[in-house]
């Protein structure tokens, strides 16, 4: 793959030291740019960068740190938007909203974002994935998978990890997607008692509202595991998710149980349907007027308790 260079001039030069908040686009670029020519997409230009094309990348005070795969996770700063970061990273900002799922329009300063090097999805490969067959699921050039994802075999030999699914059609899981899910009728319970807000939205998700410390049960039976770009959930902002647990059922789909005020279920532990796993709270991004609630996603399926 060709590269080529493209010289910002003189002020790209006073960007060596500590750099000043970002106030235009123009400022998210720094020394020299990297790309392998553009792609078009509905219309729409992409180029993919290398990782000194955004500002800071070799920087020590810089808020963006490197990941396997050309994957890179941003820190926010103050007036930071969805759309702006996006656009500063050449991505769209469904990608951004993806790759980091609970994500509000809203940013926290610091929040910690995983940014991906081309438009497209992250994909959580499960055991029976072949990659011609999601390639072309997903509308993908399955050698391109190759290229973005020097270690693909090791993922789907495993039926595990993540893999990046480059320019892909939709995003699986969320809102806009829905009418691609299946239907599992009776499959799931609902999670708590509470006021089921019944709207979907961001990753196939509706909210259950009712004071902090109601239970939480497993809306099905299913393996308590990790999330492979967010870790155990047990701590932290998580992308806005907070507390979470994260379930995965025999029949390959997946529950997200999140912003809870604690937990009870362990990663490896198998839980049946109506098991206590943890308790409603107001951890990660609860701000508005939601406050106390669970955030309920399903993963492979249609949500249930989604009424409009």
């Amino acid at each position: 793959m060709m590269s080529g260079r493209a010289s910002l001039g003189e002020d790209a030069t006073q960007l060596g030291g500590p750099v000043r908040e970002f106030e235009g686009e123009s400022a998210a670029l720094m020394g020299a740019l990297a790309y392998a020519g553009p792609r078009e997409i509905e219309g729409k230009q992409f180029f993919t960068m290398d990782g000194s094309a955004v500002l800071g990348a070799s920087d020590p005070l810089s808020n963006l740190t490197e990941d396997e795969n050309g994957i890179k996770r941003y820190k926010a700063r103050r007036g930071d938007t969805i759309s702006t970061v996006a656009e500063r990273f050449n991505i769209t900002a469904e990608t951004l909203k993806a790759a980091n799922p609970g994500l509000r329009s809203a940013l926290r300063v610091g929040q910690e974002l995983v940014i991906l090097p081309v438009p497209g999805i992250l994909y959580e490969v499960r055991a029976g994935d072949e990659l011609e067959e999601i390639a072309s699921r997903y509308g993908v050039e399955a050698e391109l998978v190759r290229d973005y994802n020097p270690d693909y075999q090791k993922a789907f030999s495993s039926g595990s990890g993540t893999v990046i699914l480059p320019y892909a059609k939709f995003v699986p899981g969320t809102a806009a997607a829905g009418t691609d899910l299946p239907v599992l009728k009776n499959y799931f319970a609902m999670p708590a008692v509470g006021w089921n807000w019944g709207e979907l939205h961001d990753a196939n998700a509706v909210d259950i509202a009712n004071k902090c410390g109601t239970a939480v049960g497993a809306a099905a039976e299913g393996l308590v595991i990790p999330d492979a770009a967010l870790g155990d959930g047990t701590s932290g902002w998580n992308s806005g998710y907070g507390l979470f647990v994260l379930v995965e059922h025999p029949n390959g789909t997946k529950t997200r149980y999140a912003h809870l005020g604690s937990i009870q279920a362990k990663i490896g532990q198998y839980v049946y349907r109506g098991d206590k796993i943890g308790e409603i709270g107001n951890t990660g991004n609860t701000h508005g007027p939601t406050g106390c609630h669970l955030h309920f996603e399903v993963y492979g399926a249609k949500n249930p308790f989604a009424v409009r």
